[in-house]
């Protein structure tokens, strides 16, 4: 244990040299592993140095479940949850098609949108509204990252009228932060579209922008300077299943000097916009992957979260503003085979803890 925190200080030494004083105040910040951390008592976690926005990821994915997402507000308001990030989608056919837009089939109609944004308003919870891209058709390693129009303007286009369709919604809605993109690695070298898609959305919604990067592509990005915070998803690799919570948190110490030299470079907090953990025995190795396979294990689910509630603490506001856990989905059940919601798992009284900051 001792060897950790001679690393751990001797890392934040090298921020002082490498990085500025105000990052290596940020990062002397940053608690030392403890000693000895229990993987089995969550309830025991202490309260001081909560970020400032904490919250679920609420996905819009049936139009059929309206008053189920309504539901869902009331139960995270009641858990004392302060913030709600708020996904639609759009879609298109696969990653070679021109046009994509909204499918009523896959989606809550606009007023009903805007009847979940403003409950949640009326109930007191902040939110973050996050448009993403979904696609119908994909094969092998095909996703949202890696789209491929045979004409990028018509595309650009199409984005361009649905991001604005969501800040109208967002703007009408009290959305309080507002997301550009989600993900969309293979776009990103188009510096010239994603300004004039900033510009359309900063005529229609007067609230806080961001962008959600992947975790491995995030300095790709060419827009931060237009945006007001640094947003990503963070489904890194921690470990393999039997990994200890101490070296999780050490993990992380490395993960958070990287993301916070961005940070400091660009003058902006970084806000998880996504992050979170499935049931399954592989869950800390793979997050990211949402049809993985094996046992079904939330002994590692709690001490993936007994590791980020540890470690995303006690950091300066300046760097690290908070982060939403994907996702709370109405209905869930424990034995739902690879859910990342917690209803029912041993990690909700930690995470319900760290979300009411009580």
């Amino acid at each position: 244990m001792v060897r950790q925190g001679g690393r751990w200080l001797a890392a934040a030494v090298a921020a002082t040299v490498l990085l500025g004083p105000a990052l290596a105040e940020g990062m002397a910040a940053l608690p030392r592993p403890p000693h000895r951390m229990a993987d089995r008592k969550p309830l025991s976690f202490p309260l001081a140095g909560l970020p400032p926005i904490r919250g679920f990821c609420l996905s819009l994915d049936y139009p059929g479940r309206v008053d189920a997402y309504l539901k869902a507000l009331e139960r995270l308001r009641r858990m004392g949850c302060p913030w709600v990030n708020v996904v639609v989608n759009a879609r298109q056919r696969d990653i070679h098609a021109r046009h994509l837009a909204m499918n009523w089939k896959d989606s809550p109609r606009p007023s009903a949108i805007l009847r979940i944004l403003r409950q949640a308003h009326r109930l007191g919870l902040h939110t973050m509204l996050m448009p993403i891209v979904l696609l119908n058709h994909a094969t092998g390693d095909q996703w949202r990252g890696a789209i491929q129009p045979p004409n990028w303007a018509v595309w650009f286009g199409d984005y361009r009228r649905y991001l604005l369709r969501c800040a109208r919604w967002a703007n009408r809605g009290h959305v309080s932060i507002f997301s550009v993109g989600s993900e969309l690695l293979s776009t990103e070298k188009f510096r010239t579209q994603w300004l004039r898609v900033i510009r359309v959305v900063r005529r229609a919604y007067h609230g806080k922008l961001t962008y959600s990067a992947n975790w491995d592509h995030y300095q790709h990005v060419r827009i931060w300077p237009q945006l007001d915070y640094i947003g990503m998803n963070a489904y890194y690799d921690l470990g393999a299943a039997k990994t200890p919570v101490r070296r999780i948190v050490v993990t992380w110490r490395h993960i958070q000097r990287r993301i916070f030299a961005l940070a400091q470079r660009e003058h902006k907090p970084v806000l998880l916009t996504e992050i979170g953990w499935d049931n399954l025995h592989n869950t800390l190795e793979k997050p990211w992957d949402y049809v993985g396979e094996g046992k079904i294990d939330p002994a590692v689910q709690l001490r993936a979260y007994t590791a980020f509630v540890t470690a995303w603490r006690h950091l300066p506001s300046r760097l690290f503003l908070g982060a939403f856990f994907w996702q709370w989905q109405p209905g869930a059940k424990a034995t739902d085979y690879g859910s990342y919601s917690l209803q029912g798992e041993p990690a909700l009284p930690l995470v319900e803890h760290w979300m009411s900051g009580r």
